[in-house]
């Protein structure tokens, strides 16, 4: 197992710092690919449900890429979000399209909400990680996003098995602790510092503040889809990262630490990433 988990990280390392470095392109190109396989793992999950695939499909990855190009237009983040809510907009009309010839009577409601809840969920999650990205300063916020999030993650885990003694979320993730979750609070925070200590821009209480953020949020995320594999019986989203599990299993925090960190960093920062 911890043979497996090394080779995802020797692999996958150089994939994700490449795509902050570099950004643009190759940044989009991962966005694309993650959210597709995350895509496919929630649509598995549900499959007994009858999502609509194709409205599943073309509508995340219409968002991951619109939301990258409306920023092309002015490189602040900030059209990225018009990005959005246009492919939000086609999504619903392709939703109302679907109502009309979809069969009624045939949990049609239901099989809506849980192809569009796949979309808001996984491609939005992504579409806001590469937001964060194309701020001003944003590979110091990417470097923020990431090492918070791993760090949290790592924190979390170790305390929890070391010091953990009270359960935080015992009917969705038993071995989670409250110990466990200061623990990984305490290392974001300090990962933000430091981040920020490198950053000449950043303040540094600013910069703790959304560590904090960043934390709490990415912890969010995780019982979360905890809660999703737990309602559906299944111990891991997928199998494509062996000894991680699926896409979903591995970026779970991301998808909501991106959303954090990139409205956390307007409120804190305001001008200096705008």
């Amino acid at each position: 197992m911890l043979k497996q988990r090394l080779l995802v990280a020797i692999i996958g390392l150089p994939i994700g710092v490449a795509a902050i470095v570099l950004g643009g392109y190759f940044l989009l190109g991962v966005a694309v690919v993650l959210t597709m396989l995350g895509l496919h793992e929630y649509y598995t999950l549900v499959r007994p449900y009858r999502p609509n695939l194709l409205v599943g499909y073309v509508s995340g990855l219409g968002l991951v890429v619109c939301s990258f190009f409306f920023d092309k237009f002015e490189p602040s983040g900030l059209q990225g979000q018009e990005g959005i809510l246009v492919s939000l907009v086609f999504m619903m009309a392709l939703i109302f399209l679907w109502s009309l010839f979809g069969k009624l009577g045939a949990h049609l409601v239901g099989r809506m909400a849980l192809t569009v809840f796949g979309v808001l969920w996984v491609a939005v999650g992504f579409a806001y990680i590469m937001l964060v990205r194309s701020l001003d300063h944003g590979r110091s916020l990417c470097i923020l996003l990431v090492t918070c999030t791993v760090i949290n993650d790592t924190f979390a885990y170790f305390v929890g098995r070391t010091l953990g003694r009270h359960r935080m979320a015992p009917r969705i993730s038993p071995k989670k602790t409250i110990e466990g979750a200061i623990g990984g609070l305490a290392g974001a925070t300090v990962a933000a510092v430091i981040v920020s200590v490198y950053s000449n821009w950043m303040p540094k209480g600013m910069a703790a503040v959304l560590g904090l953020i960043v934390g709490v949020v990415g912890q969010w995320g995780d019982l979360f889809e905890s809660a999703i594999k737990r309602d559906f019986r299944v111990k891991d989203s997928g199998k494509i990262l062996p000894g991680h599990g699926g896409i979903l299993d591995r970026f779970d925090s991301f998808l909501f630490a991106g959303f954090a960190t990139y409205w956390g960093a307007i409120a804190l920062f305001g001008e200096l990433v705008r």
